[in-house]
């Protein structure tokens, strides 16, 4: 089976899975992979550009979910059909609007900021070296006094070392990424389940046990690829609204 046209560059500052997430879209986009393709395996791919399984799997993940690729259970892994029909844009509104629309006044305590050294996986979802810091904040956001979402991040001390002298009372943490070159946000990768109250949910967001929650999952990245964020947030069901535009082409 044929390889992809291009090769990686492991001596720039560039994710190993951004790069063969457009190595092979780019290939589809020119045509030189078509629809109904089979892509090489992820053993194939790991042994070709010495990657990790992880590496590739998260490559080829986006690329499932942007609907380029599309998995078939022991068949492997084909060239999907182009959709030329409809696109969706979705449209969350900030944090602080929401809750100003509600006639209430949106605050945020933070419940811990520190600078440690990630798991496995956290480390590989941030694409760092084994011997990276990471910075853990986790927040809590009110409605007036009601608690209505936590929000655990976890950012790469490396590039955002500067928000440490920041307690996130009168800014966000969006606006601190968005006011530095480096930092500014270019693509954000959110995931979105509904799932039932844990118990940290139960305690800091004051709700009864199996009441219904929205956990969104993000991954934000800069210009060039660069992962600056992995965040997941717990969101109360019954206070918060999310809106889906669908714009036809």
């Amino acid at each position: 089976m044929t390889m992809f046209t291009k090769e990686i560059n492991k001596d720039v500052p560039i994710p190993l899975y951004y790069q063969l997430k457009n190595i092979i879209k780019t290939d589809i986009e020119n045509g030189t992979l078509k629809t109904g393709d089979t892509i090489p395996t992820e053993m194939e791919i790991m042994s070709h550009y010495n990657i990790s399984r992880f590496t590739v799997r998260q490559a080829i993940s986006e690329l499932v979910n942007e609907g380029y690729l599309v998995r078939k259970t022991s068949k492997g892994t084909f060239v999907t059909e182009p959709n030329k029909k409809t696109s969706f844009i979705k449209s969350f509104e900030p944090f602080h609007q929401q809750i100003q629309e509600l006639g209430k006044t949106p605050h945020t305590e933070l419940l811990d900021m520190s600078v440690m050294t990630p798991d496995d996986r956290i480390r590989e979802l941030l694409c760092l070296g084994a011997n990276n810091k990471v910075i853990s904040l986790f927040r809590r956001r009110f409605a007036d006094a009601t608690p209505v979402v936590t929000i655990q991040n976890y950012l790469p001390y490396n590039l955002c070392h500067f928000v440490l002298s920041h307690d996130f009372k009168d800014v966000s943490l969006y606006n601190l990424f968005m006011s530095r070159p480096e930092t500014c946000i270019d693509n954000t990768r959110t995931i979105v389940s509904a799932e039932t109250a844990t118990p940290e949910d139960v305690k800091l967001l004051e709700v009864k046990p199996g009441s219904p929650m929205l956990c969104f999952n993000n991954i934000s990245t800069t210009s060039d690829g660069t992962i600056i964020d992995y965040a997941y947030a717990h969101y109360r069901g019954d206070m918060n609204k999310f809106e889906i535009n669908e714009s036809p082409k």
